[in-house]
């Protein structure tokens, strides 16, 4: 399931802070993509990390996706709403280290100081960016249901709550949509390298929608996730302009 490394290799390709020279290497699994000094891995259901440089981003890392105590710890944790496939305190725990920095919306923002994490939290609401380390922009954006509800009156996801995310990491655009349908605002969203889009009912798109988001999006590289099944041979030839990963 794992991909073995050197400790040298280890070192080189994700920083001191993210080996363990104790006989027990943490590391990725071995699906990861590169894009010159970008890396993906895609971990199961919403989780990844990201690559770059020396920074290792983990996006909503979940217990149920893998064993992160057998994952390299990360120097920033990425989190897009407070649900527990995407907010997992136990699965943080495994990977946050005293200098992780933790990048959240509000209401992430005070469950992880409620569980006790005190290390930097950088809060952003829709609309808001930081730059990460001077490396990396950070544009926090809408996720949320448009028609979708648990109740009426009550959708999955409330929009203002959770956010999508926009990374920029030289002049390339990533964007992880978090769990969304969609919605106006990613309508407008372009120029994007990686796309993530969630495809799963009946919380976020169904499979019309997602091709829709795709070619309004148009990102170079496309990663369904968040999905039960998923027929990217299918999607592959519903989106000729787009490489399917």
């Amino acid at each position: 399931m794992y991909a073995f490394y050197s400790d040298f290799q280890l070192f080189s390709e994700f920083g001191m802070k993210n080996a363990i020279f104790t006989g027990t290497m943490r590391t990725l699994p071995n699906t990861t993509d590169r894009y010159g000094e970008i890396s993906v891995t895609l971990v199961g259901h919403a989780s990844l990390y990201l690559g770059y440089k020396d920074e290792l981003i983990a996006v909503d890392p979940y217990s149920e996706t893998a064993d992160y105590s057998a994952l390299p710890e990360a120097t920033a944790i990425l989190i897009t709403h407070d649900h527990y496939d995407h907010y997992d305190p136990d699965a943080i725990r495994q990977i946050a280290t005293p200098a992780t920095t933790f990048i959240a919306p509000p209401k992430v923002a005070e469950l992880l100081r409620e569980d006790g994490f005190e290390q930097e939290i950088v809060t952003l609401a829709n609309g808001d960016s930081t730059e990460y380390k001077d490396l990396i922009r950070i544009d926090a954006v809408p996720a949320y249901n448009i028609v979708r509800e648990r109740a009426p009156g009550q959708p999955f996801h409330p929009q203002g709550v959770g956010n999508g995310y926009i990374l920029t990491v030289d002049d390339k655009r990533i964007y992880i949509a978090g769990d969304t349908e969609l919605t106006p605002e990613m309508r407008k969203i372009n120029f994007i390298y990686i796309a993530f889009l969630p495809l799963m009912l009946p919380f976020t798109m169904n499979e019309e929608e997602f091709i829709e988001a795709a070619k309004i999006i148009e990102p170079k590289y496309l990663y369904p996730y968040h999905y039960h099944t998923v027929d990217k041979e299918w999607l592959q030839k519903a989106l000729p302009q787009v490489i399917v990963k």
